[in-house]
């Protein structure tokens, strides 16, 4: 590494080296596994490179030695140990969270039947027999898809295409999250076909939406409605531009006997335009994309949140609550309270912050990479 540049690496153990911070890198080398020293020669440990991309190394190790030859494999098995140790009530999880697991550049989704593998970087694209190969050893009866990011493999130069590693299908499959069933489209949806990390806050929605009526905004495949809906929300309005989302989310309500089709409200439309001329509800969600990948978006994104978050207050009934994330990397915590707050102040309805939301126990976050807390949100109620 470069004089100077090795404090996150020798200090914070902090699993990312920058493309800015490699002084030299041994001749042919290309997602292999690669010692990695400081200036003044000190080993600082082993990781993936990646030539193409921003992130030049993913830190797996910061000993000397190198890892074991099976520390993906092993890697792997606690991984699912975890999982099995916090007793999600869903059939769906995310088996595998990248650096949150020690397994940089690794995603593993499992859906009921089917494990959706994704990579993010070259390194992890390489050991993909090893990965599949683990994973039919932990999960002998399932399928196994390779999802392609089309983002990381711009970045990366990733090869693989997306599709069936192991069995066959539709690219789909049902899950259970809760009371309800979900249908979850891996292969053409977005991601790996859904949004496993909001688990725990539609629960958390669902249990404030008793005989309330609930805007459901960016909805995607309709699982907040469904699960107020469940739960005993009197009217469910979905607000998406995604077509085939909302017939995915229609799909899901056939799936369950005890939903009727009457409470919910399914509307094809650009959720800010729909905003302008809506009445109002008693719960309001409003989980957005991302507004900012970058920090150059930044500024933007935050005009766009305080407009969103100022219409959602200003539209909520007396005493009605409003569920408000953001999954930007670029927006941390501490801005994201600021935009709360702001547009509770420009709403002027007298707001409380009741609870702050995060993605559910099955994306962890490795304590030397905050990088990895994308999620943010916060429960707030208005008078």
């Amino acid at each position: 590494m470069r004089v100077g540049r090795d404090g996150p690496i020798r200090k914070r153990h902090h699993p990312w080296v920058y493309s800015q911070a490699i002084a030299e890198v041994i001749p042919g080398a290309s997602g292999d596994l690669l010692p990695v020293h400081a200036a003044d020669g000190k080993a600082l440990g082993w990781g993936l490179y990646s030539p193409e991309s921003l992130i030049a190394v993913r830190m797996v190790s910061f000993a000397a030695e190198m890892p074991p030859e099976d520390w993906i494999e092993r890697r792997m098995r606690a991984a699912k140990a975890l999982r099995e140790s916090l007793r999600i009530d869903s059939d769906a999880m995310r088996l595998v969270n990248s650096e949150g697991d020690f397994l940089p550049g690794l995603v593993v989704d499992l859906y009921s039947d089917t494990a959706v593998v994704s990579a993010h970087a070259r390194g992890m694209e390489e050991k993909m027999d090893r990965i599949v190969a683990c994973l039919c050893g932990m999960l002998p009866d399932a399928r196994i898809y390779l999802k392609r990011d089309e983002h990381y493999a711009r970045i990366e130069k990733l090869g693989r295409a997306s599709g069936y590693l192991q069995g066959a299908g539709e690219g789909t499959s049902v899950v259970r999250e809760g009371e309800v069933r979900l249908l979850v489209d891996f292969a053409r949806g977005q991601k790996t076909g859904f949004y496993l990390d909001q688990r725990e806050n539609r629960t958390i929605i669902a249990h404030s939406s008793v005989g309330r009526s609930v805007l459901n905004l960016f909805s995607y495949t309709g699982a907040v409605a469904l699960r107020a809906a469940a739960a005993g929300a009197r009217r469910v309005v979905s607000v998406e531009s995604s077509k085939k989302a909302l017939e995915t989310a229609r799909e899901s309500v056939t799936r369950n006997a005890g939903l009727h089709g009457e409470v919910f409200e399914w509307v094809q439309q650009d959720v800010f335009t729909y905003l302008e001329s809506c009445g109002t509800y008693d719960i309001i969600v409003a989980d957005p994309p991302p507004f900012a990948r970058r920090r150059v978006e930044l500024q933007g994104a935050l005009k766009g949140y305080l407009s969103l978050f100022q219409q959602c207050l200003h539209l909520l009934s007396p005493s009605g609550c409003a569920f408000l994330f953001s999954c930007s990397g670029a927006v941390d915590r501490p801005t994201f309270q600021n935009v709360v707050v702001e547009a509770a102040l420009r709403s002027g309805r007298t707001v409380r912050l009741l609870r702050e939301l995060h993605a559910d126990v099955d994306h962890p976050v490795a304590s030397t990479h905050p990088e990895g807390e994308y999620l943010k949100g916060w429960m707030v109620h208005a008078q």
